[in-house]
Parts: structure tokens; sequence; C-alpha cells
């Protein structure tokens, strides 16, 4: 039965696609589909010091981006930020350390080389043992020059300034991590390498029994750099996933989760803006498939489905933007199982009110993750994008709630394709 519903998606697939080529969305700057690898500016690591008594930054570490630094008065400093390279939407990051020769207050400038400021700054302050964090709430933005500025206390020792809290890249080390009880069902693997040589890891999670049919649940993360939010609901709903309660150890019986964490190591080590080693967005290369990143995961999904008991079920595709919103495929599009995003945002949106989602749909023509999954599978699959600057325990209760109120639909969805 199931065989002859993907063979009708796939009449329905060559039906439904767009008769003009996809250029771009309207915030995509010109050329964003050509995938075939571009001129990047390279930063330079290095420690700049300005001024008397010497204030100093550093880019010396994973996931720092600034590339000169300058006194402009007596109290104010500013950190020059380029991006990778241009054009390029607006998602401008930045990280570096800062510290003086002598404590004092100084009003520190970030500005941009080609972009305006996004993202509230968060430092890190190590004190002892112990490291102390805050966010930057009230820094002041000019809107004629993209600049912020915000005013911090100097120490000799080093204080971190991100566009985002740092996450870890390394996944070598993460069973270990686990407790022992997940340990058990979870694979870690490479994949495939980046364009810098860095591992695309992926995490099989498979409990599954000695069935017939057993649903695979796709997700993938961090394409894009700077979207750390998502990042981090991604990480609170597999972590839903692998949890040792009754509907996840359900769930595990008859889905197996294919994760991919950090599809672009590059651009996180890198502090990029939006783009991998190479200068692509690689969520418009999931049809050419230029870049190792898309196709070390493309390739490994393949193999995984090309057994005949493994069906994609459901894919998301975890980003950040400037608000609380649903990328769903267009619900007159037929996918197996069928409009599974319109039934799952109503109860994601419900038990979150105050995050004020909203959900707009769209077709498969564009050449990103969420529609190749369409294409190649014929499943349901979905673009899911948190707010930039979401409280981390909204965050976590975001990642629970949406994973619990997934599992349930999907098992009902399973066990409506296996009655028996």
């Amino acid at each position: 039965m199931r065989l002859k519903l993907l063979l009708l998606i796939s009449l329905l697939i060559l039906s439904c696609k767009s008769t003009s080529e996809f250029t771009g969305f309207s915030y995509d700057p010109p050329g964003v589909t050509n995938t075939t690898g571009k001129t990047i500016n390279v930063q330079k690591r290095r420690i700049i010091g300005t001024g008397s008594p010497k204030v100093w930054i550093s880019n010396e570490f994973e996931g720092a981006r600034a590339i000169d630094f300058y006194q402009i008065n007596e109290n104010t400093f500013e950190v020059l930020i380029e991006a990778e390279n241009y054009p390029i939407n607006n998602s401008p990051w930045f990280g570096f350390n800062i510290w003086g020769e002598e404590s004092k207050p100084i009003n520190l400038r970030i500005a941009y080389k080609e972009g305006r400021h996004r993202y509230r700054p968060k430092v890190y302050r190590s004190m002892g043992s112990l490291s102390y964090s805050h966010i930057i709430n009230n820094a002041e933005f000019d809107s004629s020059t993209g600049t912020a500025s915000f005013a911090i206390f100097l120490v000799e020792e080093p204080q971190r300034v991100t566009a985002h809290f740092l996450e870890d890249t390394r996944y070598s080390d993460l069973l270990t991590s686990l407790n022992s009880y997940a340990q058990k069902f979870i694979h870690v693997d490479t994949v495939g390498y980046s364009n810098q040589d860095r591992p695309i890891i992926e995490l099989t999670v498979d409990e599954t029994e000695n069935i017939q049919q057993k649903g695979a649940l796709v997700l993938l993360s961090r394409q894009h750099p700077p979207e750390v939010s998502g990042y981090r609901t991604y990480q609170s709903f597999f972590n839903t996933l692998i949890s040792d309660s009754d509907l996840a150890k359900e769930f595990r019986k008859k889905f197996i989760v294919k994760s991919y964490p950090i599809i672009n190591p590059d651009g996180v080590v890198n502090g990029h803006w939006r783009h991998n080693g190479a200068g692509v967005d690689l969520n418009r290369d999931w049809v050419n498939f230029n870049q190792p990143e898309t196709q070390a995961i493309r390739d490994a999904l393949l193999r995984a489905t090309s057994k005949n008991d493994l069906s994609v079920y459901y894919g998301i595709d975890f980003h950040s933007t400037n608000e609380n919103i649903f990328y769903p495929i267009l619900e007159d599009i037929k996918t197996l199982p069928d409009n599974l995003t319109q039934r799952w945002f109503p109860l994601v949106d419900e038990a979150n009110p105050l995050l004020s989602f909203t959900s707009e749909e769209f077709d498969t023509s564009s050449p990103i993750s969420k529609n190749w999954l369409y294409h190649t599978f014929g499943a349901d699959a979905l673009t899911f994008e948190v707010q930039d600057e979401l409280a981390l325990d909204e965050i976590q209760k975001l990642g629970v709630i949406s994973a619990n109120s997934l599992m349930e639909l999907l098992l009902e969805e399973w066990k409506n394709a296996n009655p028996n």
C-alpha cells in the first residue's frame, strides 16, 4: 500500500514543480542559487592593540569574528566586523576577546563593513573557576551607520563578546557525555567532511523492534552559523526523543532518528554570517549538491533508506530568524503523511502562547533541504524558525513540548499505516 502511495506522490511531484526557475527568496542576495563556490575573506587570527594605556582584542578562538580594532576618542573604541564574502544576508555575527592594561570603563562600538547590527551582545567574564555571562540589552543602535554601542568595564583578564553564546562543535566524545541509558541506542558516525576538512556528524537513534516497517525522522541544524536559538531548540528536541519517558520509549520502537546537528562546521568555527567554507549558502544547495556538506547528508540518507523496511515520515530543519515561525509545505501538495505540519502546528502554538508562533506555507520549488526531503521521499517536512533572542528556558520548554506532540502524531501515523 505504501509503495502505491509513493508512486502517486512521485506523479504529484512532477505536476507541482514551478514553471519558472527559483532564483531566491525576497531576502536573499543576488546569485544565492549559484552554489559552485565563491572566494571568501579568510579571517586572520591575531591580537590587536590600540590606545595608551593599551586596550586589546583577539579573534584567536573558534567562533570569533573581528577584522580590525581602533580608538575613536579617549573613551570610545570600535571593532570592525567583516563577513566571509558578499553579497550576503544580514546575519552579522561577531566574536572577540577584549581586555586592557588598566581597569576602566569604555564605550565599545561594533561596526560592520557591509551590514547592520542585529544581535544583542553576549559577554562572558572569567571569575576564578567560574564563567559569568550576561546579555547587553541596552546597546544603542545607530540607524544611520548600522552600528551598536554599549558600555563595558575593562579588566586585565579577557572578556569574550559574541553575537550569541557559543556552543561546542565537537561530537567525537558525545557518547561519553550521554547517560548509559542513551548510549545503548545512539550511534555517532562521520558521513563526510566539509570544505575545510571538518567532520559532518550523523547521530542515529535506533531502538526499533524487529518489525516489518520502520519510520525515519530526519533532523537538520546549523546550516547557517549564527542561528543559535534554532540549534538550541534542536538540542532540547533531540534530548526529548532520547529520554526515558514512556512516550519516547514507544516512539523509538517504531522510528529511527537520523540527526545532523552541525551541517556547516566551517562557518560555525570561523564565525561566518551565513555561508560555508566555500562562501555558499548551504540551504540553497539541495538540488545541485555542489558542496561536500550537502552531498554527505544526501548520500547518508539515501544509503539508509535503500533498505525496504525504512521510510522517511518527516523532516525538520531548525533555523533562527526575527520571529517564531513554521514554514510548512503547501497544504494542497500531497505528502506522506499528508499535512502533518498543519496538524502539528496548532499543538505547538497552543502549548506556547507567549511565543506568538505563526505559520506561512511555501511551494516546493526552492532548492532547500525541506523540499529535497519531499521530492526524494514524498515526506512532509518543515523549516522550524526560532526567534533570535528567545531565552534559554523558553527554548528548552519549546523543544520538549514540540518533540512530545510530534512523537504522538508520528506514532498515530505509523499505526494507521501498519494496522497489523
